[in-house]
């Protein structure tokens, strides 16, 4: 019945015969071909959203579900609701189970039970008790603890500690020592003023050849930013093309409103890149002058 059902639904062909009937709110009957269902009007676990696409490749949500039709479930959901204890559930209509089979007793498995009424009023009233309690005091003390401040006392007596160390190792440094490394530091000191005498030579015959070099990559550096402009324009026009296919075989107006909105958009920056290309195209013809 599934399978014939989605069959006239796809064509759009659905037969006279195929209709329903409600008896409440809640239960009804479904008829097709010639026979009669119970169907039962019930609650998902959540709320399903619900999608349409004319492409296959852009969805739009178009509902959300909350409740579904169960055929030939009415009679069962029942004797289920029946066999527990004899007595019906807290809500028949509550669909247990999700809409696919790993989702089977979601209800139950997933969700948190509801506090019952008793509980909550023992809650309550042990709120109402400490309140009074703290009402009726006569004197209150309190004492506020920052931990911040006392990681910062850490923190400085750790540094205290590093810099104890320190003038401890100093002072056990003999006088002869101190010497030596004194006349060791003068000579390194002679070192590096040599080597930079030495350095500022190189450096004046370096500079020479790198301003040449400079110009060399300036005239290719442009001339590469050219030929990249020149292929960002090849592919906005390129861009502009499919997107004037899709606008002439768009199935309605939302997507044709959605291509020509991305159209222009493309048109504008293809005048800024070529604008650009031009005053740079300019710019390289007047140094070559």
């Amino acid at each position: 019945m599934c399978d014939k059902l989605r069959e006239y639904v796809r064509k759009r062909e659905v037969p006279d015969d195929v209709k329903m009937q409600f008896k409440d709110s809640r239960r009804g009957y479904f008829y097709f071909q010639g026979e009669k269902h119970d169907i039962t009007l019930v609650d998902l676990p959540t709320v399903i959203e619900s999608q349409r696409t004319l492409d296959k490749k852009q969805f739009y949500k178009i509902a959300d579900i909350s409740q579904m039709l169960v055929v030939d479930g009415a009679s069962r959901e029942d004797q289920q609701s029946l066999q527990a204890g004899g007595r019906h559930s807290a809500d028949p209509y509550m669909y247990p189970h999700g809409l696919t089979p790993p989702l089977k007793h979601v209800r139950k498995r997933r969700f948190r039970k509801k506090l019952s009424k008793r509980a909550i009023e023992e809650v309550e009233r042990e709120v109402e008790r400490l309140l009074e309690v703290d009402a009726t005091a006569e004197d209150v003390q309190y004492e506020v603890f920052d931990n911040r401040e006392t990681e910062m006392e850490m923190e400085s007596d750790a540094g205290t500690q590093d810099i104890d160390l320190g003038m401890s190792d100093a002072e056990s440094e003999s006088d002869e020592d101190l010497a030596a490394a004194i006349d060791r530091d003068l000579e390194m000191m002679e070192e590096e003023d040599n080597e930079d005498n030495d350095e500022d030579d190189n450096d004046e015959d370096d500079e020479e050849e790198d301003s040449e070099e400079d110009e060399d990559e300036e005239e290719g550096g442009k001339t590469g930013e050219i030929e990249q402009k020149r292929q960002e324009i090849a592919e906005i026009k390129q861009a502009i093309q499919r997107k004037t296919r899709d606008l002439l075989t768009a199935p309605n107006a939302m997507l044709k409103k959605r291509f020509e909105t991305t159209i222009e958009n493309l048109k504008k920056e293809l005048a800024l890149k070529e604008a650009h290309l031009a005053e740079m195209s300019k710019q390289q013809q007047q140094q070559q002058q």
